[in-house]
Parts: structure tokens; sequence; C-alpha cells
């Protein structure tokens, strides 16, 4: 039984990990993306939420090496609160309205930087940011090789194996993940279902044990757990 997020992330905090290792030099690091629908999932499943679920999400990105705009971010991370006009995939990017979250242990050039490499990275998604929040941002992935998670299919159930994943900001946003299992299966015709939230993504799907935004800006708070919602992985440019 899970008494709390904040227990596991403690835990998960203190997993070692290393370099992400896959793209070209230059900026790298780690990624997880939460959604109010299934991100894998049937078609019959996906069909029937279109345009009534799949408009929020919450995403995050840690950097693990390299520099955006000349500014070294190693180590620090950024995230958004997304509201989209509708389920993401389908839905003007125009209307989007998002709340940043900002590594607390970012100067001010670093901030700068890392909104901009996030709004980059979000590909048009960003450009109605309500508010920029300054917090303590922790996102840990349980496992950090590219090469393991391009072949991570669990041999028993051929069910996508994505690493335990925890991003917290606290009083904002989170999300926790753990890899998909055979017991997720519900129509035996799953598939990823949507392309994810940012580019410069490799990624699985995984099961979302909590997926929350707490904040004021976007006038929609939501939390939306138990579900085949989440991506984890590692983004590169």
């Amino acid at each position: 039984m899970i008494r709390s997020l904040a227990t596991l992330f403690s835990v998960l905090s203190l997993v070692v990990v290393g370099t992400a290792n896959a793209g070209s030099p230059g900026l790298r690091g780690d990624y997880v993306e939460a959604r109010n629908a299934d991100v894998f999932t049937g078609p019959c499943f996906s069909n029937a939420e279109l345009f009534i679920y799949g408009d929020q999400a919450v995403v995050a990105w840690k950097v693990t090496e390299g520099s955006f705009d000349g500014v070294d971010l190693a180590g620090l991370s950024v995230a958004a609160a997304m509201k989209g006009s509708t389920t993401f995939s389908v839905d003007n990017f125009a209307l989007t309205k998002s709340v940043l979250i900002v590594d607390v242990r970012a100067n001010p050039a670093q901030r700068k930087a890392l909104i901009a490499m996030a709004k980059d990275l979000a590909g048009g998604r960003l450009g109605n940011v309500i508010e920029v929040k300054v917090s303590p941002i922790n996102l840990t992935l349980e496992v950090h090789d590219e090469a393991a998670m391009s072949k991570s299919i669990h041999p028993t159930h051929g069910m996508p194996k994505a690493p335990i994943a925890a991003f917290w900001a606290p009083g904002l946003a989170e999300i926790l993940t753990r890899p998909l299992s055979e017991n997720d299966h519900f129509c035996g015709n799953e598939e990823v279902a949507y392309p994810t939230l940012s580019r410069g993504v490799k990624a699985l799907p995984a099961y979302t044990l909590g997926h929350s935004f707490k904040g004021k800006g976007l006038n929609t708070r939501w939390e939306d757990p138990n579900c085949r919602s989440s991506f984890v992985g590692h983004f590169s440019l």
C-alpha cells in the first residue's frame, strides 16, 4: 500500500544514477510526462476518449549534461503543467495554457535558458505561459541506460518496461510511475496512441501511480493516478 508519494520520492532519490548516453554530443537529460488519458492503449479506448480527455499534462526535463544558449544547465530541471483546448494531438497549440516550474537552484541566466529550452522542446505548446514558478524540483529515473531502454520489453508478458520515475515540485506538481505489467493488458491490442509532448525524446510508456497539478495559474487543478498515461525516457538536442 502506497502511503505517500513523498515517501517514494525520498526512496528513489537515493538511487545511484548515471548519465544518458544517446544522441549526438550536446544537451541531454531525463524526461517524464503524464496526462489525463492513457497513452498506451487500444484504438477503441483512445477513440472513445478523443475530444473528452487528454487535455491536461505535466511534463518535466532534467538536464544531465550540456548547455542551452551558451548557458551550462547540467543538473538543473524545468517542468510545465499544460491545459490544452482539447485532447493533445488534435488540439490547437496556440490555445494551450501553461504554468512553468523552474529549478530554484538556477541562477537568473540559467532560469532564462531553462525556460527557453523548455519552449524549444515543447514545439509551440508553451507559447502561452500564464505563470512561472520557482521551486525545488526532484526528477529521478531508476536507470539511465539508453541502450537498455531501447530493448526494455518484459520477457514474459511483452509489455514495455520503462524505468521507475519520480518528479516532484512541492505544492505544485508531481508524477510517479512504474513499468507496465501483464495486468495492464485490457484489450490485448494496446499500442502507443500519442507522441510525446516534447521533441527530441526517446521514451517508453509507463503506468502512472501519481499525477497531479496543484498550482493556481490554470484556473483548474487535477489529480489523475492509476492509468497507463505516462512516458519515461531521455531527451537530447
